[in-house]
């Protein structure tokens, strides 16, 4: 028995060994790069998804859930979220429609999947009554990208597409579902975020980290700008390469904080222009 649990500790500091040695061979960097803008709520914000904005890019939208379920919504121009729902939601997608209202998409604590769109010219989401109410959802996963579809999860872990067609004028919404086999990508698993074709932006242990598919790693670190404040503390990256207007016209990056009712945002154009400084230096 002496002797098994000596070669499980043999095996272990080999593996941790192994681990040490491919940890070395990363070429590992540091990059800081300076706050964009912010947007401040009312409490800390857990979960982020964006509605752009074809036609007019400036009224692109954040959609974000406080920590207490609340749905709020921000251009990326706005300082100050504005309250779309009350309540107690679990998660959120937003649409990306050419040429018409913002649309997102948003499942409540009982499980069912309730729609909002945009109704006016500042910005303002209305509740779009859903006549077949499909509900037992947990999560959804990475929109499709179609006009008129998403894929979401019930909670029994099976996927779903669900199609959706809108009345506008009577703000009505029908939906039909039907199981589909797991997307190759699951959205029961946090994946990276990528940049410039070969880098992964995740969080890891409260450092943002970009992780290459040539065996680099950049370490990041958020700072201060001309008026907004750094964080050393973030709870959450989101990035969309969408043009949301403004310095945000090749996307952007949104940085949820741990403790702060405030989320940070970064130009993805800045940004990317930083890390290929730090990897290409002229």
């Amino acid at each position: 028995m002496l002797t098994k649990y000596i070669k499980v500790i043999i095996i272990a500091i080999i593996l941790g060994s192994c681990q040490n040695a491919i940890d070395a061979t990363k070429n590992k960097k540091k990059l800081e790069v300076s706050s964009t803008s912010e947007i401040y709520t009312t409490e800390p914000i857990y979960k982020i998804s964006f509605v752009p904005n074809n036609v007019a890019s400036w009224l692109g939208h954040l959609i974000m859930i406080d920590i207490t379920g609340s749905i709020f919504r921000a251009s990326a121009t706005d300082r100050i979220a504005k309250l779309v729902a009350a309540g107690s939601y679990m998660d959120v997608i937003g649409t990306s429609l050419k040429n018409k209202s913002g649309l997102f998409f948003a499942i409540n604590n009982q499980g069912v999947i309730e729609a909002f769109i945009e109704t006016t010219n500042t910005g303002d989401f209305t509740f779009l009554e859903n006549i077949s109410e499909p509900d037992g959802f947990i999560k959804f996963c990475k929109s499709t990208g179609s006009d008129n579809k998403i894929i979401a999860i019930k909670n029994n872990g099976k996927f779903f597409q669900i199609i959706y067609n809108i009345n506008e004028k009577d703000r009505s919404l029908i939906t039909s579902e039907t199981e589909i086999v797991s997307p190759v990508s699951s959205c029961l698993t946090s994946k990276g975020l990528n940049l410039l074709g070969e880098y992964d932006l995740t969080l890891n242990d409260k450092l943002l980290e970009l992780n290459g598919n040539k065996n680099d790693s950049i370490t990041l670190k958020i700072s201060d700008g001309l008026s907004i404040r750094g964080t050393n503390y973030p709870s959450g990256v989101y990035l969309t390469n969408q043009n949301m207007g403004s310095v945000f016209n090749k996307g952007l990056i949104a940085v949820t904080l741990e403790e702060e009712s405030r989320v940070i945002l970064l130009s993805l154009k800045y940004f990317e222009n930083k890390v290929l400084e730090l990897i290409k230096p002229s």
